[in-house]
């Protein structure tokens, strides 16, 4: 374990484009989330590797307080091949670590 919390799921990077996926990258830094400005942890970042042909994630990694229950949320998008915009687009509560989701998903073009 470790503080902020570290967490990933899918490919990372590297493989993505090893794979020769079409892929973008998009990172959000944690000081720009609210509620990490509330809960005065601003360290760490978030990433996301998306397939521009099929719009679905291929991984992700989260390096931020709570990322170990915000991850939950994006393995199951990937789980049922949904693409990143249900993330972008979904309603969370405010302030709390999952509504960055839409933020970090918003980056993808």
């Amino acid at each position: 374990f470790m503080t902020p919390p570290l967490s990933r799921v899918g490919m990372t990077e590297e493989q993505a484009r090893e794979s020769g996926a079409d892929i973008q990258v998009v990172t959000l830094p944690v000081a720009t989330i609210p509620r990490a400005r509330v809960m005065n942890d601003t360290r760490g970042v978030l990433k996301a590797i998306v397939d521009n042909k099929t719009q679905r994630i291929l991984g992700a990694s989260l390096l931020c307080v709570d990322s170990h229950e915000m991850i939950n949320i994006v393995k199951m998008v990937m789980d049922a091949g949904l693409p990143y915009s249900i993330l972008r687009d979904q309603i969370f509560t405010h302030p709390s670590m999952s509504e960055s989701l839409n933020d970090l998903f918003s980056l993808v073009k």
